[in-house]
């Protein structure tokens, strides 16, 4: 029976990685070698094997290794990076799995191919990256900076495509003098303008600006009382609105577990959701030439309308959509609401701000409102908790590292509403505002641009940037939970494995072929026949279910690190299901399997069996040969 079955076997992150591996190539060659004793002995049998493989991890370390050299050497894009791991792992799995042969006194010869598959541009996954690549990475950095550095940086090549913009992370919110130093070095490289997002840091920069005679931007408030004669106008986040929508949610019984993304707004307080705005030039007024204001207010509508498009250069996706909280009657009730945040309410920016906002709305509505500013990283979960468990109906939190910590307590007191203020996290009764203060910056960068004489500007953030969210393009992170994040891209479906004539002819020829790594290289097809890589990561097991039909392979399978699928998983009740007929769709719910963490498994194995495959498996490493030969794991059949 062996010598006459071809199966095509798709090797599981494990083969490679294991979980607590930090991803060196000792410890995923060390891996290979474990994987390539199973695989052996299936070939001693007499089958015929086709090897595919993931790369989820590796290409993402790849691009992070591109994106940290760029200035030295010039990056490579994604396709070319999912390239380069097909062929860093085809390497791998071939020295590993011949020297096994090798040692077994077998004559097979081991190859690998690089192998390109064909992809739909139109495929909806191109709008919807969810493929998780690289490693797990935690935020404790400020993300919307490097969102406000790029609104900046693109209202000024807006205007004027050759100005310079340069940037400066301090690492530090609260020193002054190292927002001066930074803000004098860009002076002395050419900057008559300067931004500064860098709470107190950044009072350092306005008072450089002053010393040299140019202007400065404010941020998050109006900081022309800092230095009236320096700064020009100031980007502003319209608190008080965001704070009077969060509470009005409670009060009207309408709170939505979501993340809010606002933008600009025309002016303090003007109809609409917005919540950015400009501040006025006050005494600056008559500086700003008529054309200027002019054209910014031109700007300003267009942005709005979303004629212009500010987009975010880092964003961030859950899989939690909208959800309404637990519904407490809350009608004429006074509310007991707690003003919570890390920063410092002198700070005189954000806040400050903050403060203020809330004091109003506490004057407006009668509310009670409990303040405490300065609070200790490490003491942001305490702090919410106590306040919890003193039965606030409302916590807002002030600052983007509240968010994790406020979807741990939420859990244990579903009767608290939690606002995250710039959070990027969300559960039934946790609800973050993300303000899209890059549309202002893109303001600010316009003016500057229209109104600087040196072609240079500037801009100081207050923290460090990650080096893994820089890079060309827009960036897109998927929240994991635990305060973690994986970078998420495109992921189309296979449609064409171009090389898969090849392979048919070495498997025909004896060979042992490794291919469509990764899910193989996407390329997009043109109307002329024309192909050109496209940046995406193509699911391992959906290319490899192609692979096995377009080759005509008696068996698919998937080798995971579980003996198969189970019913209850992790519960007393657990089962392995053993057997899938599609003819029998009544002995087991499909719909639920593919719901599950196994459901793009459960898919490549149906669709193998529903499009002329004779049989598909899922099953563990360890039992390669059982499971082949029907004796572990899931199998499916027609």
């Amino acid at each position: 029976m062996g010598p006459e079955q071809t199966v095509v076997i798709a090797l599981g992150g494990n083969a490679l990685l294991k979980r607590d591996d930090k991803g060196t190539f000792a410890e995923q060659f060390a891996n290979v070698k474990v994987a390539a004793k199973g695989i052996a002995d299936l070939l001693q049998k007499g089958y015929r094997v086709v090897l595919t493989h993931g790369n989820g991890p590796q290409v993402g370390a790849t691009v992070l290794r591109h994106e940290a050299a760029k200035n030295i050497v010039p990056p490579f894009p994604l396709h070319a990076c999912n390239a380069e791991t097909q062929g860093m792992i085809g390497y791998m799995v071939v020295q590993g799995l011949q020297n096994e042969l090798d040692a077994r006194g077998m004559k097979n010869s081991v190859v690998s191919l690089v192998t390109r598959v064909v992809v739909d541009q139109a495929d909806p996954a191109f709008k919807n990256p969810v493929k998780p690549v690289g490693p797990y990475l935690e935020r404790h950095q400020y993300p919307n900076l490097l969102n406000i550095f790029e609104g900046y940086s693109q209202g000024a090549t807006f205007i004027n495509p050759s100005i310079k913009v340069l940037s400066t992370y301090l690492g530090d919110w609260d020193s002054p003098e190292k927002g001066r130093e930074a803000a004098l070095a860009q002076i002395d490289g050419g900057s008559d303008f300067l931004l500064h997002t860098a709470d107190t840091s950044g009072h350092g920069v306005i008072q450089a600006a002053k010393e040299k005679g140019i202007y400065a931007f404010g941020a998050v408030g109006d900081q022309n009382q800092l230095a009236p004669e320096t700064v020009l106008t100031s980007f502003v986040v319209d608190i008080e609105k965001a704070f009077d929508q969060a509470i009005r949610m409670v009060m009207e019984d309408r709170f939505e577990g979501k993340i809010f993304k606002p933008g600009i707004e025309a002016g303090k307080g003007a109809p609409g959701d917005g919540i950015v705005y400009l501040a006025p030039f006050h005494g600056l007024e008559e500086r700003v030439p008529q054309d200027v204001k002019k054209k910014l207010a031109e700007l300003t509508r267009r942005v709005i309308n979303k004629e212009i498009m500010v987009p975010e250069k880092y964003e961030v996706t859950t899989d939690d959509a909208a959800k309404p909280a637990p519904s407490i009657a809350r009608a004429g009730k006074q509310l007991r609401i707690a003003l919570l945040t890390d920063a410092l309410f002198s700070d005189g920016g954000w806040g400050t701000t903050a403060l203020n906002a809330a004091k109003r709305l506490e004057a407006r509505y009668g509310h009670r409102l409990a303040y405490v500013d300065n609070v200790p990283v490490a003491d942001i979960e305490s702090t919410l908790r106590r306040h919890a468990e003193d039965g606030y109906d409302l916590i807002i939190a002030h600052g983007f590292q509240w968010g994790d910590p406020a979807v741990k307590v939420g859990k244990d007191y579903p009767n608290t509403k939690y606002v995250v203020f710039t959070g990027l996290v969300s559960s039934s009764n946790v609800a973050s505002i993300f303000p899209m203060q890059q549309e202002g910056t893109f303001l600010l960068g316009a003016l500057a641009a229209m109104m600087s004489r040196t072609n240079v500007v500037g801009y100081v953030g207050g923290d460090e940037i990650d080096k893994f969210i820089t890079g060309e393009g827009k960036i897109t992170y998927k929240y994991q939970g635990n305060s973690k994040y994986r970078r998420v891209v495109p992921s189309p479906k296979p449609v064409v494995i171009l090389e898969h004539q090849a392979i048919r002819t070495l498997v025909d020829g004896g060979f042992v072929v490794v291919a469509c790594g990764g899910g193989g290289i996407p390329v997009i097809e043109a109307a002329s026949g024309y192909r050109s890589g496209v940046d995406a990561v193509i699911d391992k097991d959906l290319a490899g279910e192609k692979l096995a039909r377009q080759i005509g392979a008696d068996k698919f399978v998937i080798l995971t690190d579980v003996e198969g699928l189970y019913l209850d998983y992790r519960k007393p009740t657990q089962r392995l299901v053993k057997e899938i007929r599609i003819s029998q769709p009544d002995v087991v719910n499909v719909s639920q399997l593919e719901e599950g963490s196994m459901g793009p498994k459960v898919k490549a194995c149906l669709e193998f069996v529903k499009n002329g495959g004779r049989e598909s498996v899922i099953a563990s490493l360890e039992r390669l040969v059982e499971a082949v030969e029907g004796l572990s794991g899931t199998h499916f059949f027609p």
